[in-house]
């Protein structure tokens, strides 16, 4: 009888273990994934950052080689345009940059905006449905656009629907939203203040780019991971309750002999303890694990030592508490 008992204890401890890992590391890679969003955010290039400005014109016809001329250093100009479904974006810029992550091919290169070529950079998903001569094409507004690059992640990301094209003469009135992004806010308002090359200029409020925005299917992605860690906390809530009954016994035994509450408390924490800290551990090396997977998510000691505190004490606390209520109902 003791070897069992010994051995159902064991295996409870190994659930115990489990439930508290998979919650852990649930917690530990939001955390970091929400530390590295503004790397997904470079999704665009940077070019809605903090210095992006958002503006519309009344000139019905902008002239593509003043533009570009007059189109400061260091700084990328959007034109939005629409299509059936996907994110089509016209882009130009000057001087340094990061592109977005390539699966292959290229990014765009200034010699693509002065010669005034037609050429796209897509998102992994967008489909293809013209080849000619091996040459991958995309079709916006009658015109035909060679595929020079594919972009995306690891992680579903609303890049992966998106379309950049080169502006030039051809597309550069298609526009009717612009967003210009340079090293300074200043800049950007110099160079569409200019009002012979864009008339009246109106300003309008940025996207509130987060991680809705960001994470491909927007809010109902948000929802099935705040659902499935709180079914993570429920189970793991529950296996610690019946972990804490199977001792229920020794506490009373414990009791009857002269031990003070505080003393029964800490002997219950202590076997605890070890069983949380490997799961902190197996948590962290995990979450380490699919980061380094993902590429696109470093984790930082700082954030995780933090999480990893949080949930010590956030399991340290449940089952100190789950344990003295169990003695006050004696």
């Amino acid at each position: 009888m003791n070897n069992i008992r010994i051995t159902r204890v064991k295996v409870l401890d190994v659930l115990l273990f489990i439930a508290i890992t998979l919650f852990s590391f649930s917690c530990l890679f939001t955390l970091f994934y929400n530390e590295n969003v503004n790397l997904v955010k470079k999704l665009s290039n940077n070019f809605y950052d903090d210095n992006a400005l958002f503006f519309k014109t009344s000139k019905t016809e902008l002239d593509f080689t003043s533009l570009y001329e007059a189109l400061p250093n260091d700084t990328v100009l959007f034109g939005r345009f629409y299509g059936q479904g996907e994110d089509i974006r016209g882009v130009i810029y000057k001087g340094d940059y990061v592109p977005p992550n390539l699966i292959s091919g290229r990014f765009f290169s200034e010699s693509d905006f002065i010669s005034n070529s037609h050429v796209a950079v897509i998102g992994k998903d967008v489909p293809i449905n013209k080849t000619i001569n091996e040459k991958k094409y995309v079709e916006y507004n009658h015109m035909d656009y060679e595929v020079i690059g594919i972009i995306g992640y690891n992680i579903p990301t609303r890049i992966d629907r998106t379309i950049l094209l080169n502006l030039n003469a051809d597309n550069i009135t298609s526009s009717v939203e612009y967003i210009v992004s340079s090293s300074t806010i200043q800049n950007g308002l110099n160079f569409i203040g200019n009002e012979k090359m864009f008339g009246q200029v109106s300003v309008y409020d940025k996207e509130n780019v987060n991680i809705l925005h960001i994470i491909d299917r927007g809010n109902n992605q948000l929802i099935t991971s705040i659902i499935f860690i709180f079914v993570l906390f429920v189970n793991s809530l529950s296996v610690m309750i019946f972990w804490n009954e199977k001792k229920n016994t020794e506490m009373k035994i414990k009791w009857s002999n002269g031990y003070t509450k505080k003393k029964i408390l800490i002997d219950v924490w202590k076997d605890f303890f070890p069983i949380l800290l490997l799961s902190l551990i197996s948590a962290l090396g995990s979450s380490w694990f699919f980061g380094k997977y993902m590429h696109d998510v470093e984790l930082s000691l700082q954030p995780a030592m933090l999480g990893a505190t949080i949930l010590l004490l956030l399991f340290s606390f449940l089952v100190i508490g789950i344990s003295y209520r169990k003695m006050t109902q004696r």
